[in-house]
C-alpha cells in the first residue's frame, strides 16, 4: 500500500463520525427542515404567503443536507437507518414544542397578535414522509439502485 493511500484512510477514518455525531448531525438537519415546515405550514393555513417560499427552500436545503450526513463515513457502529429511526422518534416526541416555536415565528414575522389558525395536524405526517423518501434514497444499498 503506498503511503498517500495509507495516509487517506488514517484521514478519513478520523473525520468519519462516531454515532452520537451521527445521531447529532441527524437531529440538526431534521429538526432545521422540520421546524421551517412547520412555519410555512403554519403561515399557509393562516393565508399568510409572504415568507412561505423561504421557509419551504430552507426545508429542502435541510433535507438536501441530511443525505450528506447519511452518506458520511461512520466508526464504531453500522446500522444507519436504526440511528436515524431513534432520531425521529426522540423528535416525534418534541413535536409539540417544534410546533409552538413556529406558531410563534410566524406570529412575530407577520406582527400577528393571535394567529387564526395553529400548524395543521396532518404537517407532520406528510414531513415525515418526506423525510423517509430522502433517507430511503440515500441509504439505498449500490444492488437496490440497479
Amino acid at each position: 500500500m503506498k503511503l498517500q493511500d495509507r495516509d487517506t484512510k488514517e484521514v478519513l477514518a478520523r473525520m468519519a463520525y462516531s454515532r452520537q455525531q451521527f445521531k447529532n448531525r441527524v437531529e440538526e438537519k431534521v429538526g432545521g427542515a422540520l421546524l421551517e415546515n412547520y412555519k410555512a405550514e403554519c403561515a399557509v393555513a393562516n393565508a399568510l404567503t409572504r415568507w412561505v417560499p423561504h421557509w419551504r427552500n430552507e426545508a429542502s436545503r435541510l433535507l438536501g443536507e441530511l443525505q450528506v450526513v447519511l452518506l458520511h463515513e461512520i466508526r464504531g457502529f453500522k446500522d444507519r437507518k436504526k440511528a436515524l429511526e431513534e432520531v425521529l422518534q426522540y423528535l416525534r416526541g418534541k413535536d409539540a414544542s417544534y410546533r409552538r416555536i413556529a406558531e410563534t415565528a410566524v406570529t412575530r414575522d407577520f406582527g400577528l397578535r393571535k394567529l387564526k389558525t395553529r400548524v395543521p395536524s396532518e404537517a407532520a405526517e406528510a414531513f415525515y414522509g418526506r423525510v423517509a423518501a430522502v433517507a430511503a434514497t440515500a441509504l439505498q444499498s449500490p444492488a437496490e439502485a440497479d
